[in-house]
């Protein structure tokens, strides 16, 4: 079963799912920086600094696939200390973004607005941990999807 699956993912194209994207937010930008480059999908294409923040960015190495792009290092820091982390995936693919879109929705995930402008057609989910943005170009072949990490409040 794991064999079809990992022939089917292979055929497929698609570089990272959706569940790897919201668990990257979990992970330090060391974690997830290993994570990325270790498994050879994968490479570090640059790192820039913005307003203090080390951002990387990573491109997928497999050519025979059209690009995909990851971008981690966006984060923010609250009073507290607590890191949430912000995680943008890109691709030239739409229909990448439309097989996330389907895998967010059999996730915990709520489906809180689809819509259009004039760029995009535009999904947003969210749950107490993660608000998920997706984009998929109206004008262009390409999509995009936004990860943000939200504070999570316990019951008390």
């Amino acid at each position: 079963m794991l064999l079809l699956f990992c022939c089917g993912a292979s055929t497929y194209g698609q570089s990272i799912s959706f569940f790897d994207l919201t668990n990257l937010t979990n992970l330090s930008d060391g974690q997830a920086h290993n994570y990325l480059t270790l498994g050879k999908i994968f490479k570090q294409q640059y790192v820039e600094n913005v307003d203090g923040k080390r951002i990387e960015h990573f491109r997928s190495i497999n050519p025979k696939f059209k690009e995909q792009n990851i971008t981690i290092g966006t984060n923010t820091v609250l009073k507290n200390g607590t890191v949430l982390r912000t995680i943008t995936y890109t691709t030239f693919e739409p229909k990448y973004i439309i097989n996330m879109i389907a895998q967010a929705k059999k996730s915990k995930l709520t489906m809180k607005f689809q819509g259009v402008d004039h760029d995009n057609n535009i999904f947003v989910f969210d749950n107490e941990f993660y608000r998920v943005e997706m984009y998929i170009s109206t004008t262009n072949n390409k999509g995009m999807v936004k990860v943000n990490q939200k504070e999570f409040i316990g019951y008390n």
